[in-house]
This record gives structure tokens, C-alpha cells and sequence, in this order.
């Protein structure tokens, strides 16, 4: 990673709550991606870490357009870099990798869409992730959401082997996240899972899971 870039990682601000130009974006893709929000939750908290399903490449602009609360998405740290990386990431991980898709039909794809779509993940609010020793910054950055009251939705599906209708091995970092935030700050965050289905255009958060029940369950994580 450039210097300039490490600069621009470690200063991280939450992303601003106004965004009109994303605002007009969403209206116009919410006829093609919007889902109904179902959910077992009365009253949705504004602050919580929403857990859920990828549901391929679709999913995250599902939720974007369709969950009104303020929300924050983490996402692989090359949907947010250069040119080179987002296209490497679109062809070589996205659609060979996950959906398996041929070469040559993920290099055309991945040309153009490397092109714009900075633009859209900036306005879905993307927070760059990583797998080595740089998630602890990840989980810090995150935290700055929390702290501004709030949501950071993870998908913490592995989808090494492309993705499916029922998660079938997820990653710890949502409770990485949930029992750090519970230990350093003392407020125990609600973990909504949730599922999205882009067939059936609804999204549905369940009833919440806490910190300390993770912790109770031995999913201690330090």
C-alpha cells in the first residue's frame, strides 16, 4: 500500500449522513434492486452491527437502496483503490472466483465496471477491509461508525467457492467487532442478523444477539 493511500486509510471519517447526488442514484435504482424490509424488530435501533447473507452481487445495492437507517457496509479494501485493483478484483475474485463466470466474459465486465464503480461504492458507503494485521483498523473505523450512532452492515459469508442461498461457513469479525465494542466502550450492540432475498425482493432482519451472549457461547475472539 502507497503512503498516500495508508494516509487516507488512517484518516477515516464517517461518511456524511447527507448525499444527494447518491440520494437521486438510489430512486433510480430502487425499481430494479429495492426489497421490502421485513423485520422482528419493532423499532429498528438506529446503532447496530446488521449480520448478513451476500446474495451474490446484488445483495449489498439491495440493501443500500431498501434500509433507510444510516448505515455503513464493510467491503473488500479493493473496491476502493485504484483502477488496477478494482479491476483485478472484479474480474479475478468477484466474477471468476464467486460466480464463476468465464475469463473472458469477467475481463469485459470488469473493464468498464472497474471505470465507475468507485462512485457507487463511495455512496453505498463502503469501509475497506483487509485479513492481515490492518483489520484492527478496520474494527477501529468501525467503531467511529457505531460511536456516530450508526449501523455497520458485514457480510461475513466465506465465499471462497462462490456464494449460496444458505450461508455455509461465515468469518468471526462481526463478533470481533460486537465484544471489542462491548469491552472498550461498555454499550453491548445489538447483532441483527438478516437475510437478503433479490428473487423475492425482501430483506429480513431478525431478532437481535448481543456481545456478551457471544462471549457466553465461547466465541471470545482475543
Amino acid at each position: 500500500m502507497s503512503k498516500k493511500k495508508e494516509k487516507c486509510f488512517d484518516e477515516f471519517k464517517v461518511p456524511k449522513r447527507k448525499q444527494p447526488v447518491f440520494k437521486v442514484v438510489k430512486k433510480v435504482l430502487k425499481p430494479f434492486f429495492g426489497a421490502k424490509v421485513e423485520s422482528e424488530i419493532e423499532n429498528l435501533p438506529d446503532k447496530a452491527i446488521i449480520v448478513s447473507n451476500h446474495a451474490a452481487k446484488k445483495g449489498p445495492m439491495a440493501i443500500a437502496v431498501s434500509y433507510k437507517k444510516f448505515h455503513v457496509m464493510w467491503g473488500h479494501h479493493d473496491m476502493l483503490g485504484t483502477y488496477k485493483e478494482r479491476f483485478k478484483y472484479l474480474r479475478n475474485v468477484l466474477y471468476i472466483q464467486k460466480m464463476h463466470k468465464n475469463k473472458f466474459t469477467s475481463t469485459v465486465k470488469a473493464t468498464y465496471e472497474a471505470a465507475f464503480s468507485v462512485y457507487f461504492y463511495k455512496g453505498m458507503k463502503i469501509l475497506g477491509t483487509y485479513t492481515d494485521m490492518r483489520f484492527l483498523t478496520t474494527v477501529r473505523n468501525s467503531m467511529s461508525v457505531l460511536d456516530d450512532n450508526a449501523s455497520v452492515v458485514i457480510y461475513p459469508e466465506n465465499s471462497g467457492e462462490g456464494y449460496f442461498d444458505e450461508l455455509r461457513s461465515v468469518f468471526p469479525g462481526f463478533a470481533v467487532l460486537a465484544t471489542t465494542y462491548y469491552r472498550k466502550k461498555g454499550e453491548d450492540v445489538p447483532i441483527i442478523p438478516a437475510y437478503i432475498s433479490t428473487k423475492e425482493k425482501r430483506f429480513i432482519l431478525g431478532a437481535p444477539k448481543y456481545a456478551h451472549e457471544l462471549e457466553l457461547k465461547g466465541m471470545d475472539n482475543q
